[in-house]
């Protein structure tokens, strides 16, 4: 009687632990799942977020930014910027640990600059521009920021509307660029300024994406690479890959070709020795087309047989070979 308590306690604990085993499995799963719908370039919105400053949201057209960010789908937050009219960026990247899904903060290295056009052209004519530029290189040395966008709002290009003329800004702007890497962007309204930030949380938000696919790219591109290993192996692939860069000169004739000349060296040496030869020898080599009751056999011909020649005796680097 006591043995066969025993042994059903044992196989609730053993049910249990197959249970408890089953529901970390299945949290796993979910966490993971979770964490790959983070990583899809479609989803970039759910996980971006644009910091407004504080100065920015309270000012002129503020509250339009921040209903039309929302109507958007964008998610957004009033802080105070080290820097003010400053919009920065924050993605949350998830991560899963023993099917728990955590979410890191990671502050993007982009700064959009908002200034009205009358305080720019302020500065510009009264020539203290040095303290706007002294403000973004001290945003630019605080290791997080790389690059800034300056958002010039209400800029009318028309001459005689224009808050400052075409040289002074050209200048101005010019001297932002080249020194500081700062680039400008003209906007007339509100509604430009959101569409700016938007686009920007877009391109933040897929940059990760956007990495992890060119890398597996890159990575995927080394399948069908052609190299020659220690043996000496692909040698003759590498060489008929070669050939296959001068004009008119297809797999058919490579192929052709360094079967009786296997290698550059060979190749070269031969042609060396007499060029006309070399050209009259080339153009008579047969070439093989189709199989069965489909194949050919042609020629290489003279002008393939001339730019093989020029190829591998020119010794002039920027000849053009056509």
């Amino acid at each position: 009687m006591v043995q066969d308590e025993k042994e059903k306690t044992e196989l609730q604990k053993a049910r249990e632990q197959k249970r408890i085993e089953k529901e970390k499995e299945n949290a796993v799963k979910q966490a993971r799942a979770a964490v790959a719908k983070g990583m899809k370039k479609e989803n970039w919105m759910e996980y971006m977020e644009a910091l407004i400053d504080q100065r920015l949201a309270e000012g002129v057209g503020g509250t339009q930014i921040l209903t039309t960010l929302e109507i958007e789908g964008i998610k957004s937050q009033v802080v105070n910027q080290p820097m003010r009219n400053t919009v920065s960026f924050v993605r949350y990247e998830l991560s899963e640990n023993d099917g728990i899904v955590s979410k890191t903060k990671i502050f993007e290295d982009t700064v959009l600059v908002v200034e009205q056009a009358e305080t720019i052209a302020a500065h510009i004519r009264s020539d203290n521009l040095a303290s706007f530029k002294n403000q973004c290189c001290s945003l630019l040395s605080n290791n997080v920021t790389s690059t800034i966008t300056l958002l010039v709002l209400g800029f009318i290009r028309h001459k005689k509307k224009s808050v400052m003329n075409r040289l002074e800004w050209e200048q101005a702007t010019l001297e932002l660029q080249m020194e500081h890497n700062i680039t400008t962007f003209l906007i007339t309204d509100v509604a430009q300024l959101v569409e700016h930030i938007r686009m920007y949380c877009k391109a933040l938000g897929e940059r990760p994406h956007k990495l992890r696919k060119s890398k597996d790219l890159f990575i995927g591109a080394t399948k069908n690479q052609l190299f020659v290993d220690r043996e000496g192996g692909g040698y003759l692939q590498v060489f008929i890959a070669q050939l296959q860069e001068i004009r008119s000169v297809n797999e058919a004739i490579a192929t052709a070709v360094a079967q009786l000349y296997p290698s550059p060296v060979i190749l070269s040496n031969f042609i060396a020795r007499d060029k006309e030869g070399a050209v009259a020898a080339l153009a008579d080599i047969q070439v093989r087309r189709g199989v069965g009751v489909l194949a050919n056999i042609r020629r290489v011909g003279p002008e393939a047989a001339k730019r093989i020649v020029r190829f591998y005796s020119s010794s002039d680097p920027d000849e053009q070979i056509v």
